[in-house]
């Protein structure tokens, strides 16, 4: 009996992907440095020597735009869908669904560059694509990991989505809204996003540096409970007025309010203890901006002689926004890379550098006589900080892991 011989079939293995695309950290952490950089110096670049600068209305608001919706919402995705992957025990989005989802935030920053020159559809289909591409992959993820506990944080994403759609559409004169009260709101719902997840993991990790460093005989972080609730609740009617009060001054109020609730809520964080370990300090550090860019913008509405709005706002955005990316971001990368837990001299000059110009920036409202000078100083040490943080952090971004990854201590 004659048996057919079966065919041989050698297939080649798939290639794994290039380490860049195997953590949504890497590419979008990566793009949120490079885009903090560019987004002031062609601005300033534009101010001082006439250079061409995008618009969206204006090139202040282009400016605006792409610091808040552009290098937040890079920072946002990265850490977000890296923290899912730990959260619910699922692989982390990678490869050509990673892809996508970078290509999503290319696109949206070529549609607020061209935002003067194109469709206002066209505008908003590619400037919203990434925050909706975001929603749909980590609303997918949670989902199937059964971890619904952290689908709320889809629905303050869905409002900075919601925010973007009504900046564009505004600052281009399709509607009558004020930008400056969308952009505010905006900034406002990325800081509750911040004291939602920072009131998660800074306690999380105090917790376990003081277990590991034999600090048990010290009280311990407070870990999230109610009272973290009504710090963020009032926070969320603070983020209500100030769309729907129009003398800003209830509004300003509330912001006080919330910015001495945080005070209080970080003091529950024992981060006096966390000296020894900058890696830990610099989340508290970070965090500071929080209560104390909430209290100068609250006294800014209540007293806009004292100084204006748009000053004091950047106690939330260069402060709170900038530093918690450095801090989250720099971590992250360390322990998903499989390196040690150290913070590095770049990370810290970076750190020390945006959270000193943001102290300078925040001078720059109420100086006269030295504007410009501080102006310049506040801006120098922005671009400078972001230059040591690519210097230090491309590499770790670009390259392999070193060995197995840390998670993110997160439910």
């Amino acid at each position: 009996m004659n048996a057919k011989a079966s065919p041989i079939l050698i297939t080649e293995p798939a290639r794994p992907p290039h380490p860049f695309w195997s953590g949504a950290f890497r590419p979008l952490f990566l793009l949120a440095g490079i885009l903090a950089i560019v987004g002031v110096v062609w601005w300033v670049a534009g101010m001082a020597h006439g250079l061409p600068t995008p618009t969206m209305g204006s090139g202040a608001w282009w400016h605006g735009h792409e610091m808040i919706f552009g290098f937040g919402g890079a920072a946002i995705g990265g850490f977000l869908l890296t923290a899912i992957a730990n959260w619910t025990g699922r692989p982390p989005i990678a490869g050509r669904l990673l892809m996508v989802l970078t290509a999503t935030w290319l696109i949206a920053r070529l549609a607020a560059g061209f935002a003067d020159h194109l469709p206002l559809v066209l505008i908003l289909i590619g400037g919203l694509g990434y925050f909706i591409t975001l929603m749909a992959i980590a609303g997918r993820e949670l989902i199937q990991g059964r971890n619904h506990r952290n689908l709320v944080i889809l629905g303050l994403i869905g409002l900075i989505t919601l925010m973007d759609g009504l900046f564009i559409v505004s600052t281009l004169g399709a509607i009558t809204l004020d930008p400056m009260v969308i952009y505010q709101t905006a900034i406002l719902v990325i800081v509750l996003l911040i004291g939602l997840i920072g009131g998660r993991i800074i306690p999380a990790f105090t917790r376990n540096w003081m277990q590991r460093d034999g600090m048990m005989h010290l009280p311990m972080p407070v870990m999230f409970n109610k009272f973290d609730g009504v710090c963020l609740a009032v926070l969320t009617i603070a983020i209500a007025l100030n769309l729907f009060d129009p003398t800003r001054q209830i509004a300003g109020i509330a912001l006080l309010l919330a910015g001495v609730l945080h005070v209080i809520r970080m003091a529950r964080w024992r981060g006096i203890y966390t000296w020894r370990d900058p890696l830990v300090a610099i989340l508290h550090l970070a965090y500071l901006w929080v209560p104390v860019g909430l209290i100068v913008l609250g006294i800014a509405m209540l007293a806009p002689d004292v100084m204006a709005a748009r000053d004091a706002l950047h106690g939330l955005t260069g402060g709170a926004m900038a530093c918690m990316i450095l801090a989250i971001g720099g971590r992250a990368a360390l322990g998903h890379t499989g390196r040690d837990l150290r913070a590095s001299p770049a990370l810290l000059i970076a750190f020390g550098a945006i959270w000193i110009g943001t102290v300078l920036r925040l001078l720059v409202g109420i100086s006269t006589d030295y504007y410009m000078v501080i102006l310049a100083a506040a801006t120098l040490l922005w671009i400078g900080g972001w230059i040591a943080f690519l210097i230090g952090y491309a590499p770790v971004l670009w390259g392999p892991a070193r060995q197995k990854s840390r998670g993110i201590p997160v439910r």
